[in-house]
């Protein structure tokens, strides 16, 4: 067990960091009395924890040449928190709803641009990434439109659908990203192989810059 959680940094910290999200949801759902005083202050403590989660996570997993998905996931999280801290005070559906439209929508920038360097690269794992991604849009806009609607008990229960649903299509992602590359998802980033095809990592791209830069100053040096 020891040795899988030091073979397998990356997943583990994604799949650990996915389950609290997911936890968020259940717990908000189960107690939804919690968050029906100050949604907005409520929503703005749940990103804080998922931005100090994903923070962990990242350094948790640097050293291995992982994504640097959690280190933005913890980014965007903090600054939607403090979104939500700022205009605690604001109109609670409008505040709610741009909240969570900040956070859909550079989590999907972020998720996008990864994908297309998957699939410009020749790498099969980009097809998961963009099956995740239209399925967190799909619960995000049915999510974001319900908050800026008028305000009332029901919606403490959408905080909660929306971290279980976002948390779950994030888990099963990662999941299947595994089964798909057994050999540990920080393959990807170091060029070994995915299935049958040999995949030039974007480390081995930004080093064969750096090579060729050096290259460069030498040949200009020796003029």
């Amino acid at each position: 067990m020891i040795n899988f959680f030091k073979k397998n940094k990356a997943i583990v910290a994604d799949l650990l960091v996915y389950f609290v999200m997911a936890i968020i949801g259940i717990i908000t759902i189960a107690f939804p009395k919690i968050g029906l005083e100050k949604p907005v202050l409520y929503s703005s403590v749940l990103f804080f924890i998922i931005g100090l989660f994903s923070f962990g996570g990242y350094f948790y997993t640097k050293d291995n040449k992982a994504t640097y998905e959690l280190l933005f996931l913890s980014m965007i999280s903090i600054l939607t928190g403090v979104y939500f801290f700022i205009f605690e005070s604001n109109d609670i559906s409008i505040t709610l709803g741009t909240g969570y439209l900040i956070f859909f929508l550079l989590n999907i920038i972020y998720k996008s641009y990864y994908t297309f360097k998957l699939k410009k690269y020749d790498n099969e794992l980009w097809f998961l990434k963009a099956i995740s991604i239209i399925l967190i849009s799909f619960i995000s806009i049915l999510v974001i439109q319900n908050f800026y609607r008028t305000f009332s008990s029901i919606q403490t229960n959408v905080i909660g659908y929306y971290f279980i649903s976002y948390g779950y299509v994030s888990f099963f992602e990662i999941l299947l990203i595994d089964k798909v590359n057994p050999r540990e998802l920080k393959d990807v980033f170091e060029g070994k192989s995915v299935g049958n095809k040999k995949i030039k990592s974007i480390n081995k791209i930004d080093s064969d810059i750096d090579e060729l830069n050096e290259i460069v100053k030498n040949k200009k040096s020796h003029k």
